[in-house]
């Protein structure tokens, strides 16, 4: 029997359905309007001709394996074994998925900061545990211990972050992460760390990976995403890094959920690995730059928006503008009469969120073109001087 519950669609879907019917510029949806670089394309072509196209080993190809094992040292100097601490997994998505079901029984408290991705609280509800949400506040949207702390029973297992933050644009500071690692240590807990967004950081911030934290390496999966590093997201190509036995149990998940991924994405992206660091800088000055026209043209009609430190989403608050209007009321009144889509952050948050600690911002995806942006923004600024 399929539930009421069950049959309701995201709020993706229904912007998105909404925006063509209004015929709006829409930045709701989280990926870029052009496709990564031709030459990890072509791989990818080519090697549907060269290597087997039949099952790839569980946990991925060799050669993707020791690639990002190698990528971890270049970049974060973290010696990873690729043979026994990465798993290859159908996009961040299902590494999420099989993670968040490998580490949660039946009555396990898991905890997840709000707004939270919208895919965390779903799985963990499957799986039988119990979300424990814990609302960041604005303007500095900080984690401390003692918050955190007040969270925290015997039934307590797991604590996910989302490290760079979507929706927010937030980066977790050494600090925050040290309190983390003091939590899961004190009341032998995991950490997972959704960090797909890594590589996309503005104004020489630095990403830290979740293991790279004293007390974490072994109580922490970090889970990436080669499909937005290299913006071919819809390839859905992505990976677990793990201690062996973490992994070892993510992997038995694994199997049961896709078994493997499509060998010639994974021959493309071992490849893409190899792309020196000039490829890295590239992309934060691109993402920067298109934050920072958004940002700019925003501001210039007054209207208040956060200045993300990472990914490619921006927020708008509308509070003071619309007092009157509820998130999803004000993204309705965006599509029809600015003609631009984008995201209510309300939707980020569980329904039992106290609706004072729900921020009224409106998330805005800044990965499309800069002529997009300027139009864009120039209605929204419009729109709210009307």
């Amino acid at each position: 029997m399929t539930t009421n519950k069950e049959k309701e669609t995201t709020i993706f879907e229904k912007m998105t359905k909404l925006s063509i019917e209004y015929n709006s510029i829409n930045l709701g949806q989280g990926f870029p309007d052009k496709d990564g670089p031709q030459d990890i394309i072509n791989k990818a072509a080519e090697s549907l001709k060269k290597i087997s196209n039949q099952y790839p080993p569980m946990k991925g190809l060799d050669i993707l394996r020791k690639n990002i094992s190698k990528h971890m040292a270049n970049h974060y100097k973290l010696e990873i074994n690729w043979e026994t601490e990465i798993l290859i997994t159908n996009g961040a998505t299902e590494a999420l998925a099989s993670s968040i079901l490998s580490l949660t029984q039946k009555g396990d408290e898991v905890i997840i900061f709000e707004p939270a991705y919208d895919s965390y609280k779903p799985i963990v509800e499957k799986a039988g545990g119990i979300p424990i949400c814990i609302p960041l506040l604005t303007p500095k949207w900080e984690i401390t211990y003692k918050e955190i702390n007040k969270y925290i029973t015997n039934n307590s297992k797991l604590i996910i972050i989302n490290n760079p933050m979507n929706p927010l644009g937030k980066v977790f500071n050494l600090s925050e992460l040290e309190a983390i690692s003091k939590i899961i240590n004190e009341n032998n807990m995991f950490v997972i760390s959704d960090e797909v967004h890594e590589h996309i950081l503005f104004d020489n911030k630095n990403h830290l990976p979740v293991s790279s934290i004293k007390g974490l390496e072994k109580k922490s999966v970090k889970i990436g995403s080669a499909g937005k590093t290299f913006s071919l997201t819809g390839w859905k190509v992505g990976f677990v890094i793990a201690s062996k036995e973490l992994i070892d149990l993510i992997g038995n998940m694994h199997q049961y959920i896709t078994f493997t991924v499509p060998p010639n994405l994974q021959q493309a992206m071992a490849y893409a690995y190899q792309k020196p660091i000039e490829y890295y800088d590239d992309l934060k000055i691109e993402f920067q730059n298109k934050r920072d026209i958004i940002y700019d043209n925003l501001t210039k009609y007054n209207v208040k928006t956060f200045l993300p430190e990472a990914t490619y989403f921006i927020n708008i608050d509308y509070e003071n503008k619309f007092p009157d209007l509820s998130p999803e009321e004000l993204c309705l009144e965006l599509i029809k009469n600015a003609k631009v889509t984008g995201i209510p952050i309300s939707v980020f948050y569980d329904k039992n969120t106290q609706k004072s600690k729900i921020s009224k911002l409106i998330r805005l995806c800044f990965a499309k073109n800069n002529s997009t942006l300027l139009k864009a923004s120039e209605q929204i600024g419009k729109f709210f001087n009307s």
